[in-house]
């Protein structure tokens, strides 16, 4: 395993998912790919200001995976319906 994808909606339950992946991107020595997902089918103005803030929190939660946990992560959001942007993050991460 080479590399990990966790979509996150910032939930507990997407917290719990990322704690997971993070024992398995340890263990496998994996870069993981933190994905969150703007549903674009709204005001221009609110995606704008959905993008920023998610940028910002997953930019925080890979400093803290790498500065902690050794973990290497990049990350990505992404404008569109949920089920779209992730089958499109999967899609653009296969080689």
């Amino acid at each position: 395993m080479k590399n990990l994808m966790v979509a996150t909606d910032f939930s507990e339950r997407s917290d719990r998912a990322l704690r997971r992946a993070t024992l398995l991107a340890r263990q496998f020595q994996a870069t993981m790919l933190l994905v969150h997902v703007v549903d674009d089918d709204q005001p221009r103005r609110i995606v704008d200001a959905e993008r920023d803030e998610a940028t910002k929190l997953l930019r925080q939660m890979a400093a803290t995976l790498r500065d902690v946990y050794g973990v290497t992560c990049e990350t990505r959001v992404i404008l569109a319906s949920p089920f779209v942007g992730i089958a499109q993050a999967v899609a653009d991460a296969t080689p």
